[in-house]
């Protein structure tokens, strides 16, 4: 979900600005929390029917 990247990039982005760090780090991306949607697995797609 591209929305959901987004929002944690912005998420620690401020978050980085805040501490003084000035740099995103794996922790902090994995600190902000993701919505429901995009942790949950993504349908499979439909197979064709032949």
């Amino acid at each position: 979900m591209i929305g959901a990247l987004s929002h944690q990039i912005r998420g620690a982005a401020i978050d980085a600005i805040l501490t003084g760090t000035e740099k995103i780090t794996r922790a902090e991306l994995e600190a902000i929390p993701l919505d429901v949607t995009a942790t949950t697995q993504a349908p499979r797609p439909r197979q064709a029917r032949t």
